[in-house]
């Protein structure tokens, strides 16, 4: 579900079923102008999906999902993938984050980790035996104090720590590079907060990428 500037939640995925794919940038803009340009939006080709942020739609021109995915470029900008299938919860805080937002364009700084990730959840405690999650994140200069946290499954923290390592290592992400972060395989997003019961269609403990 995506949330509006005025706070109410519409069912973005529903609206791209809607959306006859003659092209990337017909449903991109298409959903886009339903959503008043600012929550996110999906692109589409060949049966492959993407959730983008609405910073993020300019850049995602530049190649067609499958490249995206595959390549893990879109023109000159790396990109990190989060699998929603098997990462539904954070794909939620995320989604949710670009819709509050954050951006989905990020600068790597891996020596902020600790302190980002401090300062974000120093705090924060898990209703339903889960973990904090945060986003921007925690291992970039956006991933501070003002994250959006949301609790999700251990299991989930520990397959984006090495989704997100192999990521950075699959797209070529050094230090102070810039990447964007898009959600693959949107359909899977969870719809509702973490209340104890992992929802993923593929939950591996260790994700690869």
């Amino acid at each position: 579900m995506a949330k509006t500037k005025t706070g109410l939640l519409l069912p973005l995925l529903a609206v791209a079923g809607l959306v006859a794919y003659v092209g990337m940038d017909t449903v991109t803009d298409t959903v886009g102008d339903l959503f008043g340009g600012s929550d996110p939006v999906i692109v589409e080709d060949n049966g492959y999906q993407l959730l983008v942020a609405s910073d993020g739609k300019a850049k995602v021109k530049q190649c067609r999902a499958q490249v995206a995915l595959t390549t893990r470029k879109c023109g000159d900008l790396k990109i990190v993938v989060i699998d929603a299938t098997k990462m539904p919860f954070i794909s939620r805080n995320i989604q949710l984050a670009w819709s509050d937002g954050i951006p989905s364009v990020l600068t790597r700084n891996s020596a902020k980790q600790a302190a980002n990730r401090a300062a974000a959840c120093g705090k924060f405690v898990p209703k339903y035996g889960g973990s904090c999650d945060e986003y921007a994140l925690a291992t970039t200069d956006e991933g501070d104090s003002g994250a959006r946290t949301e609790e999700v499954p251990l299991r989930e923290q520990r397959c984006q720590g090495g989704a997100v390592t192999g990521g950075y290592a699959k797209a070529g992400v050094g230090q102070s590079d810039k990447f964007l972060v898009v959600i693959s395989n949107p359909k899977r997003i969870a719809t509702r907060p973490f209340t104890g019961t992992d929802v993923a269609e593929d939950p591996v403990e260790q994700c690869t990428v």
